[in-house]
């Protein structure tokens, strides 16, 4: 006959601390699942909005047509604020500046912040990742700790009485591990696509002062 783990037994028949820990790991458990569900949708839509912006972008010929559309919209995100941003200093910059070094500025700031607002609570996940199995282990030996405990107070000890406490304190470590791995494959994936966004938006920074070079350029050629 086949054994069956009953986790809700096993839980009220733990220790107010092991249940603590239990209680604890499963909060952070949920809480951690949340956020890489968020996570999942806004990278979803970023990479949805970097190529919508590019394929707008690429298909117009005139930098002030797509500035001018641009202001009509409510809220700017990922490459549309860093071309709003960059536009609007190339529009006041000094053009004999051939360094562009005010452009370049608020292109990396622009850059800074968007990297910086898809990367809020990642530190979370990499803290569930790391520390859960810690938590979890302490569950588990504070388990053994009242399981042996409470056999010394026993004339006969078998195994019937051994293996509930030991079932019961390892359920932390097993809690421990499913709140952490979940969080860590997580943690990675979402700074791989970080760095994928990152990678797109100052390849598009790069591209840009080529084409306001060009600008200058033409501009100049017709005076």
């Amino acid at each position: 006959m086949a054994f069956e783990i009953d986790l809700i037994s096993l839980f009220l028949q733990a220790s107010f601390i092991v249940k603590l820990v239990l209680i604890t790991l499963l909060i952070v458990s949920f809480a951690s699942w949340w956020f890489i569900f968020e996570k999942y949708i806004t990278f979803t839509r970023v990479k949805k909005d970097i190529f919508i912006f590019n394929k707008f972008f690429w298909n117009k010929n005139d930098l002030k047509v797509i500035f001018d559309e641009l202001l009509k919209k409510e809220e700017l995100v990922g490459l549309e604020q860093i071309f709003f941003a960059a536009y609007k200093e190339f529009k006041d910059a000094n053009h004999k500046n051939t360094d562009f070094d005010s452009i370049k500025k608020i292109l990396e700031i622009s850059i800074s912040r968007n990297i910086e607002e898809l990367s809020k609570r990642l530190s979370f996940l990499s803290t569930v990742a790391s520390v859960s199995p810690y938590i979890g282990l302490f569950g588990t030996v504070w388990g053994i700790m009242n399981a042996f405990g409470g056999l010394s107070q026993l004339t006969q000890v078998s195994i019937t009485v051994v293996a509930p406490g030991i079932s019961e304190a390892l359920i932390a470590t097993a809690l421990g591990l499913f709140a952490a791995i979940p969080a860590l494959v997580s943690y990675n994936w979402c700074l791989n696509k970080i760095n994928t966004f990152s990678n797109e938006y100052y390849n598009f920074s790069e591209e840009l002062i080529i084409i306001f070079g060009k600008e200058i350029n033409e501009s100049e050629a017709f005076k």
